[in-house]
């Protein structure tokens, strides 16, 4: 499996989810339309009143867009917001580990090199004779 084609498969299923999420989203709102009482409801835009009973046609289809675009919208902003706050936890983390191997490291380099010395000097002479940088 190739990159792009790993890429792909992940654009392709997000893209799905996202459409399936505006549909879900869309239904909601229509159910709500359908059965909640709106009667008394007005929106002021700009100075203008509109009662959302007077919607009709294109204007309610519009108002409906608008509604599924601004709810998604808003999640994909917070799915955004919460992965960027992971992704910065994650690499403050990785962060302070390295920070903590790297000084573990730099304290147990003393002893790994006394230990290496002592294991050459225990180890005796090879079978081969003498060894050639240590003459």
């Amino acid at each position: 499996m190739t990159t792009s084609s790993w890429a792909m498969r992940w654009i392709t299923s997000l893209a799905t989810i996202v459409l399936l999420v505006a549909i879900a989203i869309g239904a909601a709102i229509v159910v709500a339309w359908s059965s909640l009482p709106i009667d008394q409801a007005t929106l002021v835009v700009n100075g203008e009143t509109v009662t959302l009973p007077s919607l009709s046609g294109w204007q309610a289809a519009m108002a409906l867009l608008l509604a599924v675009f601004a709810v998604l919208v808003a999640a994909i902003v917070v799915v955004g917001a919460v992965a960027i706050a992971v992704a910065t936890a994650l690499f403050g983390s990785a962060i302070v580990v390295l920070g903590i191997v790297a000084t573990l490291l730099l304290v147990a380099s003393p002893v790994l090199m006394v230990g290496w010395l002592i294991w050459r000097l225990a180890r005796g002479p090879s079978a081969g004779g003498a060894r050639p940088g240590l003459a």
